[in-house]
């Protein structure tokens, strides 16, 4: 009987290993120096900011999940999946809210492509080199053709897109650059809906324009992430990173 019960839970491990299925320990994370907190839309200090957290605010909070180039993942993230009208995988959790945003845009005028949600290791991989070898292709040194893709693709194993909590997502009245992921699409108006908009349903602008040294990314006005509506509203208010909004509830907690 013990050897039946030994081998079961043989089997599991290697059966959990070999499929490379992985949930983050969310809460153990690298975070920020508190010094490094800066507010874009408000004078409130550190301690301010602290007190003023949303009381359901939670290092433990799956949504809040913070994979970036400090915090990596081994494997790839499990989830249950939902589709985007485009086919798109994302965290079915938030299928909801996901489609809440779209359809209150949709109702000011504004529709979005999904460019991008859930990735691989594997796909986030293919698509690092093939930015990095175009670049290559049109003349660029190797390492000149590194930077330029490492400014705004993360290597496979820092990637948000694999919370299945982000998207790229581009509006329609935006056709200058051939429907492509780049910074001017912020001047448009369905940019400036989803950056205004987004927080009522959970979503922020995840890479904040001047916080790339806090972020490890370049401003990407396309890219939305999902941290529920109470953690969104106050990022937005106070013009805060999801680095520094952890790096607040991590010093309210060890007060």
């Amino acid at each position: 009987m013990l050897l039946d019960i030994l081998k079961q839970i043989l089997r599991f491990f290697i059966l959990f290993f070999t499929l490379g299925i992985f949930v983050p320990t969310v809460g153990a994370y690298e975070l920020l120096d508190p010094t490094l907190i800066e507010p874009l839309y408000s004078d409130l200090t550190t301690e301010e900011l602290v007190a003023a957290l949303p009381e359901t605010a939670d290092l433990e909070d799956p949504f809040l999940m913070l994979i970036n180039r400090d915090n990596r993942i081994e494997y790839d993230v499990q989830m249950e999946f939902a589709q985007t009208g485009s086919g798109h995988y994302y965290d079915a959790r938030i299928r909801d809210a996901f489609n809440n945003l779209i359809t209150a845009a949709e109702a000011e005028g504004h529709y979005y492509q999904t460019i991008s949600a859930y990735r691989t290791m594997a796909y986030q991989a293919n698509n690092f080199d093939a930015r990095y070898y175009s670049y290559i292709n049109a003349g660029y040194s190797e390492d000149d053709a590194f930077y330029m893709t490492d400014m705004f693709i993360a290597p496979p194993d820092a990637t948000e897109h694999s919370t299945g909590l982000a998207f790229d997502l581009l509006g329609y009245d935006w056709n200058e650059y051939g429907r492509d992921l780049h910074q001017d699409y912020q001047y448009y108006p369905s940019a400036i809906w989803l950056a205004e908009n987004g927080h009522n349903y959970g979503f922020v602008i995840r890479y904040l324009y001047g916080k790339t040294p806090i972020t490890g990314y370049e401003y990407e006005p396309w890219h939305v992430r999902y941290v529920g509506v109470d953690n969104a509203t106050f990022m937005y208010e106070h013009g805060l990173t999801l680095e520094e909004y952890l790096t607040l509830i991590n010093l309210r907690d060890n007060l």
